[in-house]
């Protein structure tokens, strides 16, 4: 039997669970927005696949979406898998101190025996900190990706949807499509930000 005790269970309200229960949610909204995007920029391609060189424009466009579909999925995973190290960190924080603490109640005969045992506790903080830091980075960087190929598609869905304005009834197709591809794009921008803000604390 391990002779190691598993983390304490954070209390209620405590930053690591409300950060938990934050990065759950974010990722699991993600997910289900990027299976929609996903889907959308397929669907945007079939008129081409049917029609072939008539709707070359078109499928300029579409093949696009289906780009940026794909970046979008790739910086995604690059969240996830930063979003694990930091609550790594934050747990290993609770279980460093919860022992610290129990060390603490020693009797003074143990403390002399082990002069070190502050100092030790202090090199161990630095070094649980700096992991924390180097995760937040790594995340916030991963976030600043997202965000980044978010605006780029949202600015071509955009730029697509004025496109087919401009040509009326010809280009009714590309309307929709843009149209639909944005709504969905705007609403991963906005989750995107309501997790920003809820982690601005852990990642400054």
């Amino acid at each position: 039997m391990s002779s190691s005790n598993p983390p304490p269970a954070p209390p209620a309200h405590s930053p690591l669970l409300g950060m938990a229960d934050a990065s759950f949610a974010f990722q699991l909204q993600l997910r289900q927005r990027l299976r929609e995007i996903d889907r959308k920029a397929l669907n945007a391609q079939l008129p081409v696949k049917r029609h072939g060189g008539g709707l070359a424009g078109y499928g300029v466009v579409a093949q696009s979406f289906r780009d940026g579909a794909l970046q979008l999925r790739h910086a995604a995973t690059e969240v996830r898998e930063a979003i694990q190290p930091l609550i790594v960190s934050f747990m290993q924080g609770l279980r460093d101190g919860a022992q610290f603490d129990k060390l603490m109640l020693l009797p003074e005969s143990v403390h002399r025996r082990v002069p070190r045992l502050e100092a030790l506790q202090r090199e161990r903080r630095a070094a649980r900190d700096e992991q924390r830091r180097r995760a937040g980075t790594r995340l916030r960087r991963a976030l600043s990706r997202l965000d980044g190929v978010v605006g780029e598609l949202e600015y071509f869905a955009v730029n697509a949807n004025i496109e087919a304005a401009l040509h009326g009834a010809t280009q009714a197709r590309l309307a929709q499509v843009s149209h639909d591809m944005r709504s969905a794009i705007v609403q991963v921008r906005e989750q995107l930000g309501r997790y920003l803000e809820h982690m601005q604390g852990v990642l400054a």
